[in-house]
């Protein structure tokens, strides 16, 4: 069989893929179409579950660029650093279509953080309290001495940082009276908009200059072969200033009309399974190799013995005894549970036959 005829056969298998020139489009189209459903599931401070909508979503992403542009910020690196949240979200995408967006690892040295925004040129950082408050401690050594510090966690602004919630709220007064500058942003797909700097792991650090073209050509041509479903429920869990789970596990739910929670943290994980009850899990190999150890262990303790046989656990196992171990397993993992992405590293095709007879696709 000839190149062309199986690439046309792997192109009919694809779906269906509706087409964003970039981000600010993703946005918009998203909004549109699904403007009353849950984009986001949330935690409030007494640890409440609440939706937030696509409209929302837009409504604060837009309110926050023309914050950003009224701050002078047209065009400029915006840096955003902090662990997952939806504020991070939202300044990524608005910073990304005002000017260039820097997301940067909240788990580095501080001193690498402050030659990250040196070498970007930032000229505003948008993170959590406790990386914004070291910052400023040692901004003696942030090459832009006018850098604005904008803190998630800031109810006002203060002496040395402004408050993320005025900014947000201040844009939304200005979008309701009709400022229209963000709308009328015209995005060249081909431009630099998006700056990340590598872990360095064959050197120095190095800054990786991408367009929105590049991002949104990775969101369509992905769920052109794992389509994100409206229904779908995601819980971030990997770093969002990765690409990775920044393209996957954020924009490409957000352009399938699906659902985004954040964990807590790792040793929340199992705890933020059972309270949003995801369909989709996005992780690396090792996390799924070690959920599959530990369902393995489970199933070895419960049985007797003459059920077990190690190399093929659930194969094996009769049929009612297997139905059951299914509908645990599933259980544990929320009850709705359909698929884990996994990539950024080589998965053993043992785990994924292995979830595959638990009725668990691993892709």
């Amino acid at each position: 069989m000839s190149k062309k005829n199986t690439a046309e056969k792997l192109k009919k298998k694809l779906h269906f893929t509706p087409f964003i020139s970039d981000l600010k489009d993703l946005l918009y189209k998203s909004a549109e179409k699904y403007e009353k459903r849950i984009a986001f599931k949330l935690k409030d401070k007494d640890g409440n579950i609440y939706g937030v909508t696509y409209k929302k979503f837009k409504e604060d992403v837009v309110s926050l660029g023309i914050s950003l542009m009224k701050l002078g910020l047209k065009d400029e690196k915006i840096a955003v650093m902090g662990k997952n949240s939806y504020k991070w979200a939202v300044s990524y995408m608005a910073s990304s279509i005002v000017g260039v967006v820097v997301p940067i690892d909240k788990e580095l040295h501080y001193s690498d953080v402050i030659n990250f925004l040196n070498a970007a040129e930032s000229k505003c950082i948008l993170s959590d309290d406790k990386y914004i408050k070291t910052l400023i401690e040692q901004k003696e050594s942030i090459n832009n001495k006018n850098m604005l510090f904008i803190n998630f966690d800031l109810e006002t602004d203060s002496a040395n940082a402004m408050s993320y919630s005025k900014n947000l709220e201040s844009g939304n007064e200005l979008r309701k009276q009709g400022d229209t500058s963000f709308d009328e942003i015209k995005i060249d797909p081909e431009e630099m908009r998006i700056l990340l700097f590598t872990s360095g792991t064959t050197g120095n650090a190095k800054g990786v200059c991408l367009s929105h073209k590049n991002i949104s050509s990775n969101v369509m041509s992905t769920y052109g072969a794992v389509k994100v479903k409206r229904s779908d429920q995601v819980l971030s869990i990997l770093p969002l200033h990765h690409t990775y789970e920044c393209t996957l596990g954020y924009l490409l739910v957000i352009y399938s009309g699906g659902c985004i929670a954040y964990c807590d943290g790792l040793k929340y994980v199992n705890k933020n399974i059972e309270e949003y009850r995801p369909t989709l899990l996005l992780c690396v190999p090792l996390l799924l190799e070690k959920m599959y150890k530990k369902i393995e262990d489970t199933v070895s303790k419960s049985l007797p013995k003459k059920f077990i046989h190690p190399e093929d656990l659930i194969g094996k196992l009769p049929g009612i005894i297997k139905l059951v171990v299914k509908r645990k397993v599933k259980n544990t993992l929320g009850g709705r549970m359909r698929a884990f992405i996994v990539g950024a590293a080589p998965l053993n095709p043992a785990i994924v036959t292995s979830f595959g007879k638990l009725g668990i696709k691993a892709l």
